[in-house]
C-alpha cells in the first residue's frame, strides 16, 4: 500500500506527515533522490544521504544567507547560522571554545545533580509525562547555564522558542514578530552585566568580528540562536530516546549490563528520529544535484530524516540497531555548519539515560499510550510520553 495519499504534494510541515514521516520519505526517496514541491514559494527536497552531504559540504554553491528554514522561522539575523565562510567561521570562533566536548563537560556535575533531583521527584509521584517534566526541563537549564543566564528563566525560553516555531508554521507573522521582539528585549537586558567566568554571553559581549566589536544586533542574534537551537531540538531528541528505551525489547537490560552501549544507543535514536527534520539552502549561480539541474536562487531543503534512513548507507534502516558498525547520521548536520551544541546535547542525553536506568530501570509506558508526533518547519517530536514507575521505585 502506498504511504502517500492521492494528490499529496511534499510538505514537510503538514501535520499529516508527522506520524508516518519515515514511510513517506522512503517512498519518495525510492522514486527520486531530489523532488520538487510548489509549497512555500517552491523548493527542491534532497532526500538521499549523498545529496544532503553534497549540499552541506558546498557552502559556496548552497548558501545559508537567505534564511535556512522553509518557511521562514525567525525575523532577526542569527550569526553564524545565516552566514557562509569566511564570515561564518569568524562568528563561530567567538563561542566555539565553550561548546567543545571539554567545554560542555564542565557542566556535567551540575546537570547530573539537576537530573537526579528531578527524577527523584517524579519517581516519588509514581508516574509522569517525561516530555513535560523532564525532556522540557533539562535543556533550557543547561543552555542557560552555559550562556550565563538565570537557569530559572528556562520556562521563558521554552515559551519563546515554541511560539516562534508555531507562528512560523501557521503564518501568524504579527505574533511571530511580537514574540521575537520580546525575546530580543530579554537578551539585550542581559548583555553587559556581571557573569560567571567562561559564560558564553561574556564571550559574545566581548567578541570581535573582523577586528571590530559585535553590534548589539549581532549579539542578540547569536544568543537567540543558541537558546533556540539548544532547546527544542534537544527536547525532542531526549523524548524519542526515552521512547526507544521503553519500547525496544531488552534495550534497557543491555545498557545496564554494558554502559559502553549508551553512546551508540543515543546515536541510533538520533538517526531513527531526527529532531531536526530539515534545514534549507539557496542555490547560488546554478547547480546540478543528483542529476537534477537547479537554477540560481532556487531553494533546497536538506531532509535529514530521509538521509538518515537511506538504505544505500544504513543496513536495515527502519530497525533500531545498537550498536551499528557505522552510523554516519546527519542529525547534527555536516560540514562547516555542523551543530555547535552537539556535545552539550549528547551530554544531556547521556546523563538522563544513565540516571534513568540507575534510578528507575523498571519504568514503562503508561497503558494504552499511542505516540503523538508534532512537526514544524524544522523540528519533529513527541507531544507527550507518559510513563509509570514500578512500586519499588515509587
Amino acid at each position: 500500500m502506498t504511504a502517500i495519499a492521492g494528490g499529496w504534494e511534499f510538505d514537510h510541515v503538514d501535520p499529516w506527515l508527522a506520524p508516518r514521516i519515515n514511510e513517506v520519505l522512503a517512498e519518495l526517496r525510492g522514486d527520486c533522490p531530489v523532488v520538487h514541491s510548489t509549497k512555500y514559494g517552491g523548493f527542491w527536497a534532497a532526500l538521499t544521504h549523498e545529496a544532503v552531504k553534497e549540499v552541506t559540504s558546498d557552502p559556496q554553491t548552497y548558501t545559508s544567507t537567505d534564511c535556512v528554514t522553509i518557511p521562514r522561522v525567525h525575523s532577526i539575523l542569527q550569526p553564524p547560522l545565516d552566514f557562509d565562510p569566511p564570515e561564518h567561521t569568524a562568528y563561530r570562533r567567538i563561542v566555539q571554545r565553550q561548546f567543545t566536548r571539554q567545554g560542555a563537560a564542565r557542566y556535567e556535575p551540575l546537570l547530573r545533580r539537576l537530573v537526579r533531583e528531578r527524577l527523584g521527584e517524579l519517581i516519588e509521584q509514581g508516574s509522569a509525562d517525561l516530555i513535560a517534566t523532564l525532556a522540557r526541563n533539562v535543556p533550557p537549564m543547561a543552555i542557560a547555564m552555559i550562556l550565563g543566564l538565570p537557569p530559572e528563566d528556562g520556562e521563558r525560553f521554552m515559551y519563546w522558542v515554541e511560539r516562534q516555531l508555531m507562528t512560523a508554521a501557521t503564518g501568524d507573522l504579527a505574533e511571530n514578530e511580537r514574540v521575537t521582539q520580546e525575546f530580543t528585549e530579554y537578551i539585550a537586558d542581559h548583555l553587559g552585566g556581571a557573569r560567571e567566568e567562561n559564560a558564553v554571553i561574556g564571550a559574545i559581549d566581548e567578541g570581535r568580528f573582523n577586528g571590530r566589536p559585535l553590534t548589539q544586533e549581532e549579539q542578540v542574534g547569536m544568543i537567540a540562536l543558541l537558546i533556540a537551537a539548544g532547546h527544542e531540538t534537544t527536547v525532542h531528541g531526549i523524548g524519542a530516546m526515552i521512547y526507544y528505551l521503553a519500547t525496544v525489547d531488552g534495550l534497557k537490560e543491555r545498557l545496564i549490563a554494558d554502559p559502553a552501549l549508551i553512546p551508540p544507543m543515543i546515536d541510533e535514536s538520533l538517526r531513527m528520529e531526527a529532531p531536526i527534520v530539515s534545514l534549507a539552502r539557496t542555490v547560488r549561480g546554478g547547480a546540478e544535484l543528483a542529476g537534477q539541474k537547479l537554477e540560481d536562487g532556487e531553494r533546497v531543503l536538506m531532509v535529514f530524516s530521509a538521509a538518515n534512513h537511506d538504505p544505500a548507507v544504513f543496513d536495515r534502516p527502519e530497525e533500531f540497531v545498537c550498536p551499528r558498525e557505522r552510523n554516519p547520521h546527519v542529525t547534527f548536520g555536516s560540514g562547516v555548519h555542523r551543530c555547535l551544541g552537539e556535545h552539550l546535547a549528547l551530554l544531556e542525553m547521556r546523563i538522563i539515560t544513565e540516571e534513568l536506568l540507575a534510578m528507575a530501570p523498571g519504568f514503562r509506558l503508561a497503558e494504552g499510550y499511542e505516540p503523538d508526533w508534532v512537526i514544524g518547519p524544522v523540528i519533529r517530536g513527541l507531544t507527550t510520553l507518559p510513563v509509570v514507575f514500578s512500586p519499588a521505585q515509587a
